[in-house]
This record gives structure tokens, sequence and C-alpha cells, in this order.
């Protein structure tokens, strides 16, 4: 491996793995607000995690070939801020050569490809988060910044030299997407009921989709952090030997090392650090394992230890089959136990309740919550 291409994964993990990750406490906070996760509500943080998911790849792609990154031959003008200027472009050309090839021309199309790019971002946004609309619209100015701003440093100084510009004209289209997404927003939300749903308490056992939610964040963050392991011991092994391509840029030992990291950090810190014992998808979707014989009470330690190897040691190894598996296997018996226990529950004896029902079941004295 050489340095391009530890540059290119860089570029890949820092925004399309990031940017997305970073929806997930809108995520939360929609849940919370709702009490679950349903109708309207799902939909709009689908659609949150659709736009930031879009917003990363073009922000990414396309990645640039060594060619391009050949600093000494004058690369582009990486930074412009003549605000305005893809206005005057476009008036000169209406001016020369008529409204119809201003209006086909790439400066016009591609103004108007930025500012169409933000408006669903702005309009699911305004939606999930419930924010001001100010407040969404200075959020999507910021995010449009910092897009522009990695592109114009490349990408924080990852590669040698930018191969894509920073133009404030791009931040001020983007701003204003946003700006029609929270006005469609508002319209929509104004007319149509089903956009605000009411808050329900949610006293019932969580629902298989909300389950399998918090199952999939959890391989997401997962995924994460063994990406960024594995990523930091290439990058780490490949600047030590100086980007030299006949290094073997990581081990199965760095491999290896990189999972049960992973593994670790989900399956066992993540819960022994919450109060509740919940997993990092399983807070997000407001829900925690319980002790199965007293509802109220958190699980013990050595639950929370069967829950990570049931769960984790076949992600660990076998991320592309016996993960996936284990995965499905453990849905698939709580879909068919009618009291929807899944297989990492029944080792542990435990199950999976909502938060409120958990409160509402302590309030009323139906079990002891443990110290």
């Amino acid at each position: 491996m050489n340095l391009y291409y530890s540059s290119a994964m860089l570029t890949v993990f820092a925004t399309a793995a990031l940017i997305p990750l970073a929806t997930i406490p809108l995520l939360a906070s929609t849940v919370r607000r709702y009490g679950r996760l349903r109708g309207w509500p799902l939909f709009a943080a689908a659609g949150l995690i659709a736009s930031a998911v879009a917003l990363a790849a073009f922000t990414v792609f396309p990645l640039p070939t060594e060619a391009d990154l050949l600093c000494s031959t004058g690369g582009i003008e990486s930074w412009q801020w003549d605000i305005g200027h893809s206005v005057s472009d476009v008036q000169q050309i209406r001016a020369a050569e008529g409204t119809r090839a201003a209006l086909t021309s790439f400066t016009f199309l591609q103004v108007m490809a930025n500012v169409a790019l933000f408006m669903p971002f702005g309009f699911f946004l305004h939606q999930a988060a419930r924010w001001p609309g100010i407040a969404v619209v200075a959020s999507s100015f910021m995010v449009s910044g910092l897009i522009e701003l990695s592109q114009g440093t490349g990408f924080f100084g990852i590669y040698p030299c930018p191969y894509r510009r920073f133009d404030v004209d791009d931040i001020a289209a983007n701003t204003t997407g946003a700006l029609i997404g929270v006005i469609i927003s508002a319209v929509v939300g104004a007319v149509f009921s089903f956009t605000r749903p009411p808050r329900d308490p949610d006293l019932n056992p969580p629902g298989y989709m909300r389950r399998i939610i918090g199952v999939g964040i959890d391989l997401v963050v997962g995924f994460v952090v063994l990406s960024g392991a594995e990523l930091a011991a290439v990058v780490a092994w490949d600047v030590l030997f100086g980007g030299d391509p006949s290094r073997t840029p990581a081990s199965d030992g760095l491999t290896w090392a990189a999972r049960i990291t992973a593994g670790v950090v989900m399956g066992l810190i993540i819960p022994a650090m919450r109060r509740d014992k919940a997993s990092a998808g399983q807070a997000v979707m407001y829900i925690a394992p319980v002790r199965a014989d007293a509802v109220t009470t958190r699980p013990p330690g050595w639950a929370v230890w069967v829950r990570a190897l049931v769960r984790w040691v076949p992600m660990i190894v076998s991320p592309t089959v016996a993960g996936p598996l284990m995965v499905m296997a453990d849905a698939a018996c709580a879909m068919v136990r009618g009291d929807r226990r899944s297989l990492s529950d029944l080792a542990s004896g435990t199950e999976v309740r909502s938060i409120p029902a958990i409160r509402a079941s302590h309030t009323q004295g139906t079990g002891t919550l443990a110290p």
C-alpha cells in the first residue's frame, strides 16, 4: 500500500462513515420525543440518514488518481472567494447566447444541483429534529462550510494538495437549498396532521422493527469502530515504513486486533459504562435489557458478558459469514417466541423492554430496581 491509497481510505472513512454516524443522536432524540419510531417519524429519520449519506458520497467521490495529486503541476484553483461569480457567469452566457443557453449551461446546472442537494437535508432535518427553522438553516450552512473546507484543504491535509475547490457560491447555494427544504417542511407540517403524531409512552414490549434497527445501529457503529481500528493500524504501519508499496500494510495480527477491539467496545465497554446496561443501538432506540424474572432489575455483570459473547464473538471470528448468521438466528428466535426473547436474551437470562415500561413497572412496585 502507498501513501495515496492510505489517504483515499482515510477520506472515505472520515466522510462516508462519520457524517451519517453524526445523525444517530438525532434518531435517538426522535425516539424519545415520540416514544417509538413508527410512521412519519421513522420515515423522517430514515430520510435524514439517507440525505446525510448522499452528502457524504458527493463530498468524497470521485476520488482523485495519483496523477491528479501532482501538486507541482499547479493543480486546480482551490479557493474561490468571489461570491456571486456563478450568477455573473450565467448572466454573461445569457447576454452572449440567450436564455436557453444560460439555463442549460454547466454553471447554472451546477448551482441548481447544489441547491437540490441540500433541500432533502433541510427538509428531513427540520422534520426529524423539530428544531426552529433558523437552527436548521444555520446547521446546514455549517455542514456546507465543512464540506467546502474539506475540499479546499485536500481533506484537512490528508492529501498533499486539493483536488476539488472551495467555492463560497456552493455554500450559498447549499444554504438556499436547505432554506427551501425548511419552508417545504413547514408547509407539510401545517397541512398534514400525520407529520405531528402524538407522544406514545410505549409500555408494550418493543416491536421487531425497533429492535432490528437497534441491532443495525450496533452493527453500523461496530463497523465504524472496526474500520477505524484497522485504518489506524494500516496507516500507522504505512507511515512507519515510509509508504513503501513493497511492504505488507496490515498483518493478520492487526486485523484480529481491530476486530477484537470493535467487539470489546461494542459488547462490553459501552454496556458497562451505561447505567441501564444497554448497547449503543438499544440506547438509541430507548430500550434496555432487564432480568427476565424481575423486569425493573438491571442485568448482572455476567449477563452483559454472555450477551457480548453470543452477539460479538461470531462477528469477530467471521464478520461476513458467522456474524451475520448469528444476528439472523438471534432475530429469528425472537420472532418465533411469544415473549420475543432472542438467543442472547435466553443465554443471559434477560429480556428487552422499553425504558418507559421499565420506569413504569418500578413506579408501580412490580419489581425492585437493582442498586
